[in-house]
């Protein structure tokens, strides 16, 4: 049976039931004991389901869930305990303010990342002293922020079921100069970590960054300026 689409209408926590909107003036019951996600229902919940009959052969939704793609926690089943009940409200609150999308979802490996920029910084530095070009660090700054709108942007349309942004943009920016940013925004919003191919080509470009910068440092550009030898 396929799914369809609605938004909960209303829910009595306690009780554990509620209503599903499908259309203007159209709604379908559901009961927790259909839900299946890692938080109980909330209204005003975007969900997918699918139309079933109870005992009695009333129209009924079943196999509710997020129409994020989420693992199932068996315990939002469970009737909440009355004293959970401010709880309960602070999550309400706390998903309305993030219209169902929370910015700051995970850590950030800040020493892995610091190590990372270690070439870079120091091969930036060197090049700002000696020739006085003050132009590196703008653009590392301003395409790693623009490479963080974009993955934010991305990892959004795509909670909201919305046209998404292309990998190949995604990948432009960490290849001018905005990995950094699009480290952070992988790591933070989990987007794009586990597809292989994605990663492959992203660490390759972060590769090709610090061998850049090593070969600046250490070896006065001899890699660099033997490949531009080679494509003349």
């Amino acid at each position: 049976m396929s799914e369809q689409s609605g938004v909960i209408d209303s829910w009595d926590d306690q009780k554990g039931f509620g209503f599903i909107s499908i259309s203007p003036g159209k709604k379908v019951f559901f009961h927790i004991s259909a839900v299946r996600g890692l938080h109980r229902p909330i209204q005003g919940d975007s969900v997918f389901f699918q139309l079933g009959t109870d005992k009695q052969g009333r129209t009924i939704a079943t196999h509710v869930r997020s129409t994020n793609l989420t693992l199932d926690n068996p315990r939002i089943r469970v009737k909440p305990r009355v004293g959970n009940k401010e709880e309960h409200n602070h999550a309400i609150k706390k998903r309305a303010s993030g219209k169902n999308y929370r910015l700051f979802e995970h850590e950030i490996p800040w020493v892995k990342l610091v190590m990372l920029l270690v070439l870079p910084f120091a091969g930036a530095l060197n090049v700002t002293i000696q020739y006085g070009s003050l132009w590196i660090f703008p653009i590392y700054l301003i395409t790693s922020l623009l490479a963080y709108y974009f993955y934010w942007d991305d990892k959004r349309r795509a909670k909201r079921n919305e046209w998404r942004i292309t990998e190949a943009n995604l990948q432009f920016w960490s290849l001018i100069g905005g990995w950094p940013g699009a480290f952070i925004a992988q790591q933070q919003f989990r987007h794009k970590t586990k597809k292989l191919s994605f990663q492959m080509v992203f660490w390759l470009i972060v590769i090709a960054h610090q061998l850049l910068w090593f070969d600046w440092l250490f070896l006065d550009g001899r890699w660099l300026m033997a490949s531009l030898s080679f494509g003349n």
